[in-house]
């Protein structure tokens, strides 16, 4: 039985020397390929890998972002290092298009996240099965044949690793139950109630996955700094490289940014030639709003805050009120101040709110405003 770092291998091996694979069964997380999305892609590829009956089937785990964004996702590249894992090993959405334009069959697995991307759209009836734990946002599920996993606990990797102990607990080795573990304990701040993200299945599925590791686990607390540290090594990302190391779009007829940073929006905006910095960026991604989704962690302290951002400042206000009143004021904005023209600030009174609360009030904002 081969482990994942040999199916890796295989599966890039394949991809490279085979222009046009007769069948694509691709497992793809979000855009953002953020560590949840990245390694749930991976891990629960290998598992499907391992339990089909079709050899003819090439199972691809592919990362959803070019090939050139892989070093701005620092603590993937730290993570994936760490288990033997380099680039080489990976596939990445640049080979997406051409593979799907002349393979004989495409299916497509979503994980950590259950709506496809507007660039990906066209590619809905391909969808055979979601994993997930973000809220469910797609207007047809009924279509996905094969089924969804939807549950909101704190980390995708909590319902991966479930599915493995359920179909194929051997696949379990040091290798797979270190990636999930360590992406559980990240997603959910280190286990940490106060965070309000982690769950009774998430604490389940650690312990369960602590059985399978070479080395038993004295404390998470060393696993969770390692990667908080490697998430905020961003001293020498310019401006341009932090807006996207880790974003999301929405998009209906405006498009809108959201772009998740490991410092505090307000610290993000007194950089150096920012308005400048952002307005090429903003123009280069073809953003109408830029949201900015800043954060600090002390400790068991959390700190949000968000900036809202347009050279259309009336887009900066009418989202700023949408979000502000959202969910009946979820996330507790308190007005700020910038002085970064187009850009307003909120401290974030929420601090359990993450993007995946934000992103659906942005989308439902695109709904209500294109009407």
């Amino acid at each position: 039985m081969p482990n994942l770092l040999e199916y890796l291998r295989e599966v890039k091996l394949k991809l490279v020397s085979s222009s046009c694979p007769k069948s694509l069964h691709i497992v793809m997380g979000n855009e953002a390929c953020d560590l949840d999305s990245a390694v749930s892609s991976l891990v629960y590829a290998f598992l499907l890998h391992s339990l089909k009956v079709n050899d003819q089937i090439n199972i691809v785990p592919i990362l959803n972002i070019p090939r050139d964004d892989y070093e701005l996702k620092t603590e993937v590249t730290y993570w994936l290092n760490q288990h033997s894992i380099s680039s080489d090993h990976l596939v990445f959405r640049d080979i997406l298009d051409s593979a799907v334009t002349c393979s004989g069959s495409v299916a497509l697995t979503l994980v950590d996240h259950n709506v496809l991307s507007v660039q990906y759209r066209h590619l809905e009836p391909n969808v055979i099965s979601i994993l997930d734990h973000h809220q469910l946002e797609r207007p047809n599920p009924q279509s996905v044949k094969d089924g969804m996993v939807i549950e909101m606990v704190g980390s995708c990797c909590t319902l991966v690793a479930e599915a493995m102990l359920n179909k194929y607990p051997s696949l379990l080795d040091d290798t797979t139950a270190s990636l999930l573990y360590g992406t559980i304990v990240l997603d959910t701040v280190n286990l940490n109630e106060a965070a309000k993200r982690v769950t009774e299945k998430d604490v389940e599925m650690c312990r369960q996955l602590e059985k399978h590791l070479n080395s038993p686990v004295t404390c998470s607390t060393d696993i969770f700094q390692k990667l908080t540290t490697a998430k905020s090594n961003t001293a020498h990302l310019t401006s341009d490289q932090l807006l996207r190391k880790d974003v999301k779009i929405a998009e209906n007829k405006i498009r809108v940014g959201v772009a998740s940073i490991p410092m505090l929006a307000k610290e993000f905006l007194e950089r150096p030639d920012v308005l400048e910095d952002m307005q090429q960026h903003s123009e280069k991604q073809h953003y109408d709003v830029l949201v900015i989704m800043g954060i600090t962690l002390v400790g068991d302290n959390v700190r949000r805050d968000i900036a809202i951002c347009s050279k259309d400042f009336e887009l900066s206000m009418k989202m700023s009120q949408h979000l502000s009143s959202a969910g009946g004021g979820t996330l507790q904005l308190d007005a700020g101040t910038s002085q970064v023209e187009g850009c307003l600030a909120f401290k974030q009174g929420n601090h359990a709110a993450s993007r995946k609360v934000v992103l659906p009030f942005v989308r439902d904002w695109l709904s209500l405003h294109n009407n």
